[in-house]
């Protein structure tokens, strides 16, 4: 079943608009992927021990961490960061 008919049917199933349908569905797989990229930061967090990625930064400056891998959690941790903030500001928007 192709998606079209998909939403097709579902729409018709829930008595709700296609476009209200999508709407949710994009708004629920957004909030999922936020969930999804805060327990990663957590993951990171609490390898190190850290309760910012200012203070992983700090931690491996000051040599209190390896800088392999923690460099490279450090740069996820910043994208995952970002991430979640452009994900919320769409969220915000749907």
């Amino acid at each position: 079943m192709d998606a079209q008919t998909l939403t097709l049917e579902l729409s018709s199933m829930l008595d709700m608009p296609e476009y209200e349908l999508i709407r949710k569905g994009l708004l629920a797989f957004i909030e999922k992927e936020i969930r999804l990229a805060e327990w990663e930061i957590a993951q990171i967090r609490e390898r190190y021990d850290a309760l910012s990625k200012e203070s992983l930064h700090q931690a491996i400056q000051d040599g209190q961490v390896a800088g392999h891998p923690a460099w490279e959690d450090y740069i996820v941790w910043k994208n995952k960061e970002a991430y979640i903030a452009r994900l919320r500001q769409m969220a915000e928007k749907g």
